[in-house]
């Protein structure tokens, strides 16, 4: 498979998941949650929404007319609703199915993917801020700058830190801004490496020893010549990295120790699904397809962008 196909096939799998992410919550529009009718519905089932006049909503696997009325029945439940109090009739398709609560996975999902999402990405860009400083500054510091920096890297490096991440967790309180500090502050280490090393490269080009004898500062050096030749590296790195992110927020989310509860994440419906097998067999399967296929795009794109910015590769 050559670096293009790379590029299409994993930017098409990650701009859908993003896409769909952010703008379906804004197009779909759920059926109500209904814990005894619509709970544990199989994919692609239906239910029936009755809007009443009294604002109500009566949820139905089925609707029959009879000359009593409307027969809305579900779960062995019977209910006859007068037609003249019903303002609205509204079939919705459970394309993903419904979990334990009657709420629509597919909605859940979206919505769940749109905090993961954002979870990992600001954790990604608060991990190459930090990553990239300390990579300059260790790069252009002085030996010993850069030997205490990168002791330092070193020394986080030496701890497990997934076990790090599961410790802290269970020891704050479940936040997604503490989440995302949690998640960034772990993982800005190869970030630095990976600068680092870049910029040595870069101090004996000889564009960076014009620009130094010519008399420009520091920050113009580096926003003007270290920066856009870090571009292709670091992004390399961050479409790598992001999918790490996700899997760790989804690994905390599945412990517990993640989002508070009441936040759905793709994590939390994995493990809500594991505990209503095999009954509810989707409720983990879709939360999990989604996890793999948004890391195995960004695997695939990482490696499309090493590909088409290294030919020797």
């Amino acid at each position: 498979m050559t670096g293009v196909s790379r590029l299409r096939i994993g930017g098409a799998a990650v701009a859908a998941l993003v896409a769909g992410c952010v703008l379906g919550p804004l197009v779909i529009h759920p059926p109500p949650a209904d814990p005894v009718v619509g709970a544990l519905q199989p994919p692609l089932a239906t239910v029936t929404a009755l809007e009443l006049d009294d604002g109500t909503t009566v949820v139905a696997r089925r609707v029959e007319a009879t000359s009593d009325g409307l027969i809305a029945t579900g779960a062995g439940r019977r209910r006859v609703v007068d037609p003249a109090r019903v303002t609205a009739t509204t079939r919705h398709r459970l394309l993903l199915g419904s979990d334990r609560f009657g709420r629509d996975v597919l909605y859940q999902l979206l919505v769940g993917g749109r905090i993961s999402l954002a979870i990992a990405a600001l954790s990604l860009v608060l991990a190459v801020a930090i990553g990239g400083t300390v990579g300059v500054a260790a790069a252009t510091g002085g030996r010993l700058v850069d030997a205490v920096l990168m002791r330092c890297v070193d020394a986080c490096l030496a701890f497990p830190l997934l076990f790090l991440m599961i410790l802290a967790a269970a020891v704050l309180r479940p936040d997604p801004l503490l989440l995302v500090l949690l998640l960034g502050g772990t993982s800005w280490m190869g970030v630095a490496r990976l600068v680092r090393g870049q910029v040595l490269s870069l101090r004996t080009r000889p564009f960076v020893a014009a620009a130094r004898v010519s008399g420009s500062p520091w920050h113009r050096i580096a926003l003007w010549h270290y920066g856009p030749n870090l571009v292709g590296p670091v992004s390399q790195d961050t479409a790598l990295r992001m999918g790490d992110l996700v899997l760790a927020e989804a690994t905390l989310s599945y412990l517990g120790l993640g989002v508070p509860p009441s936040v759905p994440t793709w994590g939390s419906m994995v493990a809500q699904g594991h505990r209503a097998l095999p009954e509810g067999w989707w409720l983990a399967v879709f939360p999990g397809l989604a996890i793999a296929l948004l890391v195995i795009g960004l695997a695939l794109l990482g490696d499309a962008l090493q590909r088409l910015t290294e030919p020797g590769t």
